[in-house]
């Protein structure tokens, strides 16, 4: 994740999910707010406290960025009964995410062949 734009990106995905989790357990469902909680935990002991190769954290990041996107994409699945419209927006957002990691990924494919 040497990127800045990118970085910044995922970061603007994570917190979207983040207000996400939040206002469903401000509903009363608390369990998209623990799972977060732990995804939190594991993706940022992945990227930035456990000793890893660089290899290896540069992989995990857009794994991650998808992850984020499918969250944000099934917030998005689940609202169509409340607002179409923010359920597209969310959709829209995820899929999003969802390309920006696979862009990603494949950039460094694409890297790595050429070097």
């Amino acid at each position: 994740m040497n990127s800045l734009t990118l970085g910044f990106l995922y970061v603007c995905g994570f917190s979207w999910l983040l207000c996400e989790v939040c206002v469903s357990a401000s509903n009363g469902s608390w369990m998209p707010l623990g799972l977060f909680v732990v995804f939190f935990t594991v993706m940022f002991s992945v990227l930035g406290c456990i000793k890893l190769s660089d290899k290896a954290i540069n992989a995990a990041g857009p794994i991650f960025a998808i992850l984020i996107g499918v969250g944000i994409a099934a917030y998005g699945i689940t609202s169509f009964g409340a607002s179409a419209a923010g359920a597209v927006l969310r959709l829209v957002g995820g899929a999003m995410m969802i390309a920006l990691g696979g862009m990603a990924i494949l950039l460094k494919q694409s890297e790595g062949e050429a070097h």
